[in-house]
């Protein structure tokens, strides 16, 4: 399904579904049958959320919108947020590692970033002949990612990003095809590149930024 029609029929149905609700509870007849629970913001927030996780292919909009639902509805649940951090991380490494290729003498060469910044941040320069994304992750901290000394591998290539509280700045050749496909909530993510009206990009290498901003932001660019 295109994202396009995905994203309709998410909507569809959340509008659907909400004026359904209002109508029943404006009508007297049905009022007794409609529970208090399914107006309050985080019953919203986990219902939006699920929409999102199993009818859109990113699936990290939707476990926000969850999150945050239940950890209001249940403030107990919150330091589950830092086991699920802990987990993304964990596996997330642990995917890239069984993928990455090696090359003579055993150097890790996967011409992938894996990039987590925490309470902190730094500057890293990526050469890879055969770029093909990888992860950013920044919590209360920021990183720059600069990609300027390598070149995109075929087909489409994701990197994802997490900005929670944080944020990364992304510095790409002035030749690559970038798609911006960030979810923003309460934070932002921005595309500064110079846009050159002759360049003309590869049609067959494109790069895929998606992921989230909550509470952070980031950016893309080039250096010239």
């Amino acid at each position: 399904m295109a994202r396009g029609v995905q994203n309709r029929l998410i909507i569809g149905i959340m509008l659907v579904f909400v004026g359904a609700l209002l109508f029943l509870r404006n009508s007297e007849m049905f009022d007794f049958m409609i529970p208090d629970f399914l107006f309050q913001w985080q019953f919203f927030f986990i219902l939006f959320g699920l929409l999102f996780f199993f009818l859109a292919q990113n699936k990290t909009v939707g476990s926000v919108f969850i999150a945050i639902g239940l950890f209001n509805m249940y403030p107990e649940l919150w330091p589950l947020v830092f086991v699920a951090i802990g987990a993304y991380i964990i596996f997330g490494i642990s995917r890239k590692s069984k993928d990455s290729d090696t090359t003579l003498g055993g150097t890790a060469n996967n011409h992938e970033i894996e990039q987590i910044s925490i309470f902190g941040g730094g500057t890293k320069f990526v050469n890879s002949d055969s770029f093909k994304g990888g992860n950013i992750v920044s919590i209360f901290g920021g990183s720059e990612v600069n990609l300027t000394g390598s070149k995109l591998a075929e087909g489409d290539n994701i990197l994802d990003t997490i900005s929670i509280f944080g944020g990364c700045t992304i510095i790409v050749p002035k030749d690559w095809n970038v798609v911006l496909d960030i979810f923003p909530l309460f934070g932002g993510f921005s595309d500064k590149r110079m846009k050159d009206p002759n360049l003309v990009y590869e049609p067959n290498k494109t790069l895929f930024i998606k992921g989230i901003a909550l509470f952070g932001g980031g950016e893309v660019k080039t250096l010239f």
